[in-house]
């Protein structure tokens, strides 16, 4: 755990979480599924280094897609391909996806001390798919407000859906951690007026993720929790 700007004498209020790599393991599963959707348009398998690079900055499905399918892609092609994934992943995810250790620890933390929870994502998904995974998860309780990418007009590392979850948490963004695993995140809390965190177990190393200096870096959600004691 690194610090650059400490928390010390903040009025933190609310926590706020990136979800895939910060709160959940999905890499794996979303490369398989996501391959899976992508070979009957004619593209190669995706590598795990080459997709981990695109989630790290923050591309949407289409602009992924994009890149990697050859020729142009419209938007039917889009639509069913991005159809396609999410429900392979939904269906995968059911099984295979769990939270990271700690995480229903630290979220029963955070509700002991009176500190509202929110989840701000990169995803396009409904708002209503995240509140069905978090409950099947046995988290949703502990949560106050969730907001997709899908609610809000810019995707990260614009400020958008950190700001709006700070609006449904009924708190200032600048009483807020933000804490999510890439660049993206950590620029979008900024842009919001949150404190930055990082955690190192998603998608960007830890030496990228310092080069854009978080208030704090975190090398496991069970770190947070030992901070605000």
């Amino acid at each position: 755990m690194e610090e650059s700007v400490g928390f010390e004498n903040k009025d933190i209020r609310a926590v706020i979480f990136d979800i895939d790599g910060t709160l959940v393991d999905t890499f794996e599963v979303y490369q398989k599924v996501f391959n899976q959707g992508i070979v009957q348009y004619g593209a190669i398998p995706v590598a795990q280094e080459v997709l981990r690079e695109y989630l790290a900055q923050g591309l949407s499905l289409q602009q992924i897609l994009q890149n990697i399918l050859p020729g142009p892609i419209d938007e039917d092609t889009y639509a069913t391909c991005r159809v396609d994934i999410l429900n392979r992943f939904k269906e995968a995810e059911i099984g295979e996806v769990k939270p990271f250790p700690g995480t229903e620890e630290l979220f029963d933390h955070l509700k002991q001390r009176g500190i509202k929870i929110g989840i701000a994502t990169g995803r396009m998904s409904s708002n209503e798919d995240e509140w069905t995974r978090f409950n099947r998860m046995g988290l949703g309780g502990y949560i106050s407000a969730i907001v997709t990418s899908k609610e809000v007009q810019n995707r990260k590392p614009a400020p958008d859906v950190i700001i709006e979850c700070a609006r449904r948490l009924d708190v200032p963004a600048e009483t807020c951690i933000t804490i999510g695993d890439t660049i993206a995140d950590i620029l979008a809390a900024r842009r919001a007026g949150s404190l930055a965190a990082a955690v190192t177990t998603g998608h960007e190393d830890e030496d990228i993720l310092l080069r854009e200096r978080p208030d704090i870096i975190f090398h496991s959600l069970s770190d947070l929790a030992a901070y605000l004691e």
